[in-house]
């Protein structure tokens, strides 16, 4: 069972997308997240399959309000542990870019 959690923050990069297999492909961003400005948070984020189009519409310093499942896993091959951080939404902050056209699209 994965855990949902909110967090807001601004997309500091948005990197191209990987197709991993014929079934899977992945995007991923960093967001700075800085509840404690003293020390900010660099969170790598992933949005996989046919969501991935959903970063077009952001840029790097937009302010966004993002819904991530936690994943993890153990490789059968290795035996090591992998966690993810999983966008299942991203919307525009209120007060952050004026880019807000189509936002209720964004939810997966």
């Amino acid at each position: 069972m994965s855990d949902s959690i909110e967090i807001s923050g601004v997309i500091e990069e948005i990197f191209p997308e990987q197709v991993i297999s014929d079934k899977f492909k992945k995007r991923e961003f960093i967001l700075l997240h800085a509840p404690n400005p003293d020390y900010p948070e660099h969170l790598k984020i992933e949005i996989t399959n046919d969501k991935c189009v959903l970063l077009d519409k952001y840029k790097l310093g937009d302010a966004v309000d993002i819904g991530i499942n936690l994943k993890g896993r153990k490789s059968q091959s290795n035996g090591n542990y992998y966690n993810t951080l999983q966008c299942w939404k991203i919307l525009h902050s209120e007060g952050g870019s004026n880019n807000k056209d189509n936002d209720e699209d964004n939810i997966f």
